[in-house]
């Protein structure tokens, strides 16, 4: 349960930060501002930590330690 609501946050970030990236939400509020933020943050945060485990992944995938 909390590993699929995790991913689904995760996907929602995705989806947000390429729509502003792509579309700029004309909305520039405080509020809206905010939840770019955090949004984005998830966002980076979560493509930062994606990579290193792919790097084990290949590791272990080749047969290194």
């Amino acid at each position: 349960m909390k590993k699929t609501l995790l991913k689904s946050i995760i996907v929602t970030s995705y989806i947000y930060c390429l729509g502003y990236i792509l579309f700029g939400f004309p909305n520039d509020t405080f509020v809206m501002r905010t939840i770019t933020g955090v949004m984005s943050i998830i966002f980076s945060c979560s493509l930062l930590l994606k990579i290193p485990d792919n790097k084990k992944q290949k590791k272990v995938a080749s047969g290194e330690k």
